[in-house]
C-alpha cells in the first residue's frame, strides 16, 4: 500500500518496525526492503548509506546464496554507496547460482545421491550431510533442519512420509524368495536336523495363521539381574495376549524344564527346537506362512538374512517388511518397552517436491537401527 502511493519512507519505517519486534523476515522481504533505497536515490542521507551497508552484511552471514532477484535488489542498493564494490562479490556468487547448465548438472547429481541413500537405506553422518546443504545452498536449494511428526508430517513442509505398503503379489513373491533362499537354500540343515525341520513345517501348516511369532529364547535374555527367568518373555505375551492376538513362541527345548513355563503355554503356541537348532530362519517361515498381516517379536537385525536373497530389489522389499513388521523389546525403567514396527519408510524419500533425508549425528556408532530417525533435513529446490 505504501508503494502504491509512493511512500517509500512509510515502507521503510514499516520494516523497520517489524525488524526492531523481532518479526520473522524472508529474505525476499529484505531485498525488497534494500531496492526501497533505489526509489528514494535521489534524496538518500549518509544514514540510509549506512543501513544499506549494515543491512546487506546481515543478509550475507545469514544467507551466503541469494536467489537472482535478492541479489539484484542488493547490487542496486549497493551501487548508491561508498561500498559499491561488493556488488562485485554477488555476481561472483550469481556465476555459480545462476549457471544453467551447472545447476541441472549439480541437481542430478543430488537426485542420484538421496536415492543411493533410499536404495540401501542409508543415513549419512552430520558432518556429510552439512557439506550437502553448504553446497546445494549454493544451487537455489533450500535446506532446513526438521522433525517428523507421529503423523508421519514433516514439521516444516508438511508433506508427509510414505506409508510402508504391500500388494498381495510383492508380499507372495518376497515370501517365496525368503522360504527358497533363508530357509531351503541356507545352512539351515547344518544346525538343525530334517525331521525337526518337518515336523516344524508340519505344526505351521497345522496351527497358523498367527498374528505373532515370539523369539522366545532371544526375549528370554532381557531381563534385569533380580528379575527371574522368562519374566520379560512373559510380560510380551501378556502385552499381546491382551489385544486379542494369537502367539506362537519359538524357544529351546531347556526352557521347557523351568516351572514358569506353563504359563506360558497357556497362553500361547509353542514350538520347541533342539538345543544347538537356528532360531531365525524358523521364526521367518512361521511369520510369513501367517500371511502379510502378521508381525513378529526379536531383537536380531536378521542382516544376514537380507544379504542371502542376494538380489537388490528383494533385499529392499525384505527390509521394508522388517520394517513394518518387526517388534522390538528394550529395558526400561519401569519394566519393559516395546515398540511398535515402523509406519512410515525410515530413509530418504522424495514427498511431493521436498526431498527429506534422515541423518545421524557423528558420534553415532553405525549399525542399522531399530528407532525411529530423529534428525532429518528438508530439501526443496527452488526454480527459477
Amino acid at each position: 500500500m505504501c508503494l502504491k502511493n509512493f511512500q517509500v519512507d512509510k515502507a521503510i519505517a514499516y520494516f523497520k518496525f517489524l525488524r526492531e519486534n523481532n518479526y520473522p523476515l524472508h529474505v525476499a522481504v529484505i531485498g525488497k526492503y534494500l531496492r526501497l533505497y533505489f526509489l528514494k536515490r535521489n534524496s538518500l542521507s549518509d544514514i540510509d548509506k549506512t543501513e544499506i551497508v549494515e543491512t546487506y552484511n546481515s543478509l550475507r552471514e545469514q544467507h551466503p546464496y541469494l536467489d537472482s532477484n535478492t541479489a539484484e535488489h542488493c547490487i542496486v542498493s549497493l551501487c548508491l554507496t561508498d561500498q559499491w564494490e561488493k556488488a562485485h562479490e554477488i555476481i561472483e556468487m550469481m556465476k555459480i547460482t545462476t549457471d544453467p547448465e551447472g545447476s541441472k548438472v549439480f541437481n542430478d547429481r543430488m537426485e542420484e545421491m538421496f536415492k543411493f541413500w533410499a536404495e540401501n537405506s542409508m543415513m549419512p553422518y552430520n558432518r556429510i550431510i552439512s557439506a550437502y546443504v553448504d553446497t546445494a545452498t549454493k544451487y537455489g536449494w533450500s535446506i532446513v533442519p526438521t522433525t517428523i511428526s507421529i503423523t508421519g508430517n514433516c514439521k516444516h513442509c508438511g508433506h508427509s512420509l510414505s506409508e510402508i505398503t504391500f500388494s498381495d503379489k510383492n508380499f507372495r513373491d518376497l515370501a517365496e524368495s525368503v522360504m527358497n533362499r533363508v530357509i531351503i537354500g541356507s545352512d539351515i540343515y547344518c544346525k538343525t536336523n530334517p525331521r525337526e525341520l518337518q515336523r516344524f513345517k508340519k505344526f505351521i501348516e497345522d496351527t497358523k495363521p498367527y498374528d505373532i511369532v515370539i523369539d522366545g529364547l532371544n526375549i528370554a535374555h532381557i531381563r534385569n539381574n533380580s528379575a527371574p527367568m522368562l519374566q520379560t518373555l512373559i510380560k510380551v505375551i501378556e502385552y499381546f495376549s491382551k489385544r486379542g492376538k494369537r502367539i506362537l513362541v519359538l524357544t529351546r527345548k531347556h526352557q521347557k524344564r523351568l516351572s514358569v513355563f506353563k504359563y506360558i503355554e497357556q497362553h500361547a503356541l509353542v514350538f520347541f527346537t533342539d538345543d544347538l537348532s537356528a532360531d531365525d530362519p524358523y521364526l521367518l517361515y512361521a511369520t510369513m506362512s501367517s500371511g502379510k498381516s502378521a508381525m513378529f517379536v526379536s531383537l536380531d537385525l536378521m542382516r544376514q538374512h537380507k544379504h542371502s536373497l542376494k538380489d537388490l530389489n528383494l533385499q529392499r522389499e525384505f527390509k521394508k517388511w522388517q520394517c513394518s513388521h518387526q517388534y522390538f523389546v528394550q529395558k526400561s525403567a519401569t519394566g519393559i518397552n516395546i515398540q511398535e514396527p515402523f509406519v512410515y519408510l525410515p530413509t530418504a524419500q522424495k514427498n511431493g517436491d521436498c526431498w527429506h533425508v534422515p541423518y545421524v549425528s557423528d558420534d553415532f556408532t553405525y549399525a542399522e537401527s531399530f528407532e525411529f530417525p530423529d534428525k532429518w533435513y528438508c530439501f526443496k529446490y527452488n526454480k527459477q
